[in-house]
């Protein structure tokens, strides 16, 4: 028998009982609406009515006493109430239906007749006198009792009906329930041998099979489920039989293929000079390279946590953290290390590894061999440093005496002779400019300038700049905007540093934009910081040449150059990133360029420090 023939088997009997309780239920509801409605539409109705006669005929009496008694009365409202009478009246007339009703009905009508035809013998009867009190209480006020008597027993057998189809009602409903509750009781025990007797023999086979699949769950491929039936969960076991046959092809399969990129990637990764490793989410190591396990003790089932070194644990937590790359990019930021008794350094990298979803599954840490590319640095810093000064002292002299032959000091000059000496002041003035530009990048970049950060007010630093720079855009055809909105935070820089960033990037837009144009600085509070930003409409940078604008003596190819140098927007990028922000830059070729960067707000780094 099959899973489903013993399920539909089982179902039958409490499916009969279910319906054959609402078949009942909804007969019972159905019934008892019924006299529930008649009971409203015709009893309910006519008490109402035969009330609505009492009402009236008692408002007649006063009205009819206060005439006898007092002299000011009128008879308005006794037409009233004898016209509310008549359509109470009316309507009992009209549905008339129990047994003795009709009777009852006709005496009240004959009563009522009488009663108004005296009515009007007493309103027209002289008001003074003793014949008209002796009228009302022999003639008029036995009759008024008559018609409330038969008022009042037409009511009394509509509530008696009233409450003897209550009485149905009640009986009824309480025949179902016993009814309702019999077939429950049956049901219950039907549900009862399904669950004894069916019941083990689907539910024993789906646990079996549950705690089989727990088992494969846990990677026990070789377990086989024993199919005891052939039923549906038969069928159901030999198919996961299958499918674990095939996962265990799969395992030895994706195994063997691990295995072979495992080697590979490690025979590969040891070939490498650079230390590389691989932990996973938690920091537990993974896979390390020869150079990382004998120069850093990156091993294998050891933790990033256990590790000496504090910039390689702050660089996983941080990659973790942030989830993108993390790298230090200074060499003076490289891990010094000694191989073989030399002096080595490796600049370390971290890089998240992420899955589809973009969770974190691992970290890749990079520590490249920079020791080549280090001395090579120094070399070239002590190079430029040593040359600049060494240029420096000579150039002064050049530069003042180039001055004092100009000035014509030692004689009169003729035109030719002055032409020359003013080329020659521009060149000096020129070489001048690259060496102090090269002497400022060096100690930035060495750590050597004394950057003296202090609360400065953005507005007043680009009032001096920009009032610095106007004579030069004036003589050119250029606008220069100032654009200061609301009111500006104070930040905190070294304001010396800031205002070269600004002469420089004005510059730039000077250079690089044509007569008509504009060249546009502003600075804007944003939340805890200032934003700044020096925009142009000039010719713009290809998209290409924007990634190597920042970097030292790189000039646009084929831009119109006046005296460039090529260091300028070198010496921003240093002074942005001294002051703890980045320079961001965006430009369109014909359209323009933007440069723009953040200053933490003084009062928020006051903040910051009280935290701390």
């Amino acid at each position: 028998m099959s899973l489903k023939t013993k399920l539909v088997l089982a179902s039958c009997g409490p499916l009969l009982i279910l319906l054959v309780v609402s078949l009942i239920s909804i007969r019972t509801i159905t019934e008892s609406s019924k006299t529930i409605e008649r009971i409203f539409s015709e009893d309910y109705y006519r008490v109402v009515a035969c009330l609505t006669m009492k009402q009236a005929i008692q408002e007649i009496e006063r009205s009819a006493d206060a005439y006898l008694w007092e002299s000011g009365a009128n008879k308005t409202n006794i037409d009233s109430d004898i016209v509310k009478f008549s359509r109470g009246l009316k309507f009992q007339q009209d549905n008339i239906s129990l047994p003795g009703e009709k009777e009852l009905t006709d005496q009240l009508t004959a009563s009522w007749n009488n009663y108004r035809k005296e009515l009007e013998t007493f309103l027209q009867m002289p008001r003074n006198g003793a014949s008209l009190r002796d009228f009302y209480l022999r003639r008029l006020l036995p009759l008024s009792d008559a018609v409330l008597i038969a008022a009042q027993q037409i009511i009394d057998i509509n509530f008696k009906n009233m409450v003897s189809a209550d009485g149905q009602v009640r009986r009824q409903a309480d025949k179902t329930n016993r009814n309702v509750m019999l077939l429950v009781l049956v049901g219950a025990v039907l549900a009862l041998i399904f669950v004894v007797i069916i019941g083990p023999s689907i539910l024993r086979p789906i646990s079996s099979l549950t705690r089989s699949v727990k088992e494969i769950q846990k990677g026990n491929l070789d377990l086989v489920v024993k199919a005891r039936s052939a039923d549906e969960i038969g069928q159901l076991a030999e198919a996961f039989n299958e499918m674990t046959s095939t996962l265990r092809k799969l395992r030895r399969t994706s195994r063997a293929r691990l295995i072979r990129s495992e080697k590979a990637t490690l025979s590969a990764l040891n070939s490498l000079s650079d230390a590389i490793t691989i932990c996973n989410a938690i920091g537990d190591i993974e896979l390390s390279n020869e150079t990382a396990q004998l120069l850093f003790d990156l091993k294998a089932g050891t933790t990033i946590q256990s590790v000496e070194n504090d910039k390689i644990r702050e660089l996983f937590e941080r990659a973790s953290r942030e989830m993108r790359p993390v790298r230090l990019k200074t060499y003076d930021s490289a891990i010094q290390v000694f191989k073989d008794g030399e002096e080595h350094f490796f600049l370390p990298e971290a890089v998240p590894i992420l899955d589809e979803e973009r969770r974190l599954i691992g970290v890749t840490i990079i520590l490249a061999d920079v020791t080549r590319l280090r001395r090579l640095d120094e070399v070239k810093s002590g190079l430029i440093s040593i040359v600049s000064h060494e240029l420096k002292t000579p150039l002064t002299s050049i530069r003042l005496a180039v001055h004092v032959l100009l000035n014509e000091k030692l004689g009169p000059l003729s035109s030719k002779q002055s032409e020359l000496l003013m080329a020659a002041r521009e060149d000096s003035e020129r070489l001048y400019r690259i060496i102090e530009n090269l002497l400022d990048i060096h100690k930035l970049e060495s750590g050597d300038s004394n950057i003296e950060m202090v609360p400065v007010s953005p507005e007043q630093v680009l009032l001096n700049v920009t009032e610095e720079m106007r004579p030069a855009y004036v003589d050119r055809g250029i606008s220069l905007i100032l654009d200061l909105s609301g009111d500006i935070p104070e930040v905190l820089a070294d304001r010396l540093r800031l205002e070269i960033v600004f002469s420089n990037l004005l510059s730039n837009g000077l250079k690089f934009t044509s007569p008509g144009g504009h060249v546009k600085i502003s600075a804007k509070s944003e939340e805890d910081s200032v934003l700044f930003t020096v925009e142009d409409n000039g010719s713009g940078i290809p998209q290409e040449c924007v990634p190597h604008i920042f970097e030292k003596f790189f000039r646009v190819p084929g831009a119109v150059r006046q005296s460039t140098t090529g260091l300028g927007l070198a010496i921003v990028k240093e002074i942005v990133e001294t002051h703890g922000s980045k320079i961001e830059v965006s430009s369109k070729p014909g359209e323009g360029t933007r440069f723009s960067f953040k200053l933490k707000a003084a009062d928020r780094f006051a903040n910051e420090m009280k935290a701390v």
